[in-house]
């Protein structure tokens, strides 16, 4: 099954197959630019994908010698999605959109294939269609934020001795670990980002013990409670980010696959640097770590060891 892009979608037909293939492998997550997905489980298909890993929609293709009605009814009772998926006989397709049956079309028709392909490869559930409102609107209002919590950032330089002592030591580990000419700067520039963007870590992986538990978060989050223990309320203050992080949220509950959650999270990522700074996007460009990076990192400590 090709993935296909929200914008201009290739199209392309699954394998002929009774049922879906069960999956051949549960390697580590792949590549933020690879368009291999997971195979298909015993209660969906595989899912036609966005460039954000999102399922956009699903290709159920039958043999023309099947019952199409008795299969679909078979299928949905197994827990198959109708919020956009197509049932087909090579003859007759029926189409399901939002829990209902939407289209029925004759295969042999050109017009009635384009009408059904047009409505299928252009059907945007209410989660998805709030997340790109909500995308839109996160990239004009980071700026401001992050700005906000830089000037908090440095003032906590000049007057909060706790969050100086914190600072310095995680200073000094990152000059350690990561460079030894690491600027000040740049640190401060990393406390603005965990800032602005932990919590969708947290949830997204459903993960709420990931600032405690992940070695660098750790540390990173000493510096921050010593920062806002005197200086402002972080929920207080990220507070105008609500609706775009409940947005992301519900449209991540829509992704199961681990490697896809992480494709999910890059691009937003990306977006959020869009926002918050095009100089520091340009300057290093994917910022991250790429998946396939982390999977050939681990997989090679694992021989190691």
């Amino acid at each position: 099954m090709a993935r296909a892009s929200s914008t201009s979608p290739p199209f392309a037909r699954p394998s002929r197959t009774s049922s879906p293939t069960p999956p051949a492998s549960t390697a580590g997550p792949s590549s933020p630019s690879s368009a291999l997905k997971p195979a298909a489980t015993a209660s969906a298909p595989t899912p036609l994908r966005d460039a954000n890993s999102l399922p956009r929609g699903y290709w159920e293709a039958k043999d023309e010698r099947d019952d199409l009605e008795r299969a679909i009814r078979r299928k949905i009772d197994q827990g198959y999605p109708t919020s956009n998926i197509i049932f087909e006989d090579t003859r007759r397709a029926v189409l399901f959109q939002d829990r209902a049956r939407s289209l029925e079309a004759d295969l042999a028709d050109p017009r009635q294939v384009a009408d059904l392909l047009h409505r299928f490869y252009t059907h945007t559930e209410p989660d998805i269609r709030l997340l790109e409102e909500a995308m839109d609107e996160f990239q004009e209002r980071v700026p401001d934020l992050a700005r906000g919590l830089a000037a908090k950032v440095e003032e906590a330089h000049r007057a909060n001795h706790p969050f100086q002592e914190a600072f310095a030591g995680f200073f000094t580990l990152c000059q350690a670990s990561l460079n030894p000419n690491l600027r000040r700067e740049a640190v401060d520039e990393m406390l603005v980002q965990h800032l602005l963007t932990e919590r969708l870590f947290r949830n997204i992986f459903d993960n709420p013990e990931f600032t405690r538990r992940n070695a660098i978060a750790v540390e990173v989050e000493q510096v921050i409670d010593a920062l806002v223990g005197e200086s402002f309320s972080r929920t207080e203050y990220l507070k105008g980010l609500d609706r775009f992080y409940v947005a992301i949220e519900a449209a991540a509950r829509t992704i199961t696959d681990f490697g896809d959650k992480q494709h999910f999270l890059n691009t937003i990522y990306e977006r959020f640097f869009r926002g918050y700074s095009v100089k520091v996007a340009d300057t290093h460009g994917i910022v991250y770590t790429p998946p396939a990076i982390v999977n050939y990192m681990w997989t090679s400590v694992a021989e190691a060891l």
